[in-house]
């Protein structure tokens, strides 16, 4: 690994270490879901998406410069290709309308919904066909 990608991982580790200590006294972690993304500001979902997108961004940059692709890889890619063409805005109205639209999936993760909802990768509502057994 180039002195760049560990010191880019060094102080990626540190700021989560930082931020997550003070966190982690107040909260478990669990996927954020849409009990606590109903409960949010629309500035905290801005912030949560472009989060997501930050991540998919550094997980694919890094993933493109070695042989073999992790299914984080698989993940970010998809988020990145994806997402690049909607705004912050119209990726958390879709999230938005899918737990105001689905008040019984509260516990769904909102990554799945944005996944599901923004992107082609795994569609399962709104005219997906299911798999017959």
């Amino acid at each position: 690994m180039k002195f760049c990608g560990k010191s880019a991982l060094l102080a990626l580790a540190l700021a989560l270490v930082l931020t997550a200590a003070p966190v982690a006294a107040i909260e478990k972690a669990d996927m954020i879901n849409g009990t606590q993304w109903t409960q949010w500001s629309n500035q905290d979902k801005l912030v949560y998406i472009r989060g997501i997108g930050n991540w998919a961004d550094f997980v694919t940059e890094a993933q493109a410069q070695t042989r073999k692709k992790t299914f984080e890889f698989c993940i970010s890619k998809v988020l990145v290709d994806e997402l690049k063409t909607q705004t912050l805005g119209e990726i958390v109205a879709k999230a938005d309308a899918y737990y105001q639209e689905n008040p019984d999936k509260l516990n769904t993760p909102v990554i799945e919904v944005v996944l599901r909802r923004c992107t082609n990768a795994c569609p399962l509502e709104g005219g997906a066909k299911e798999k017959k057994q």
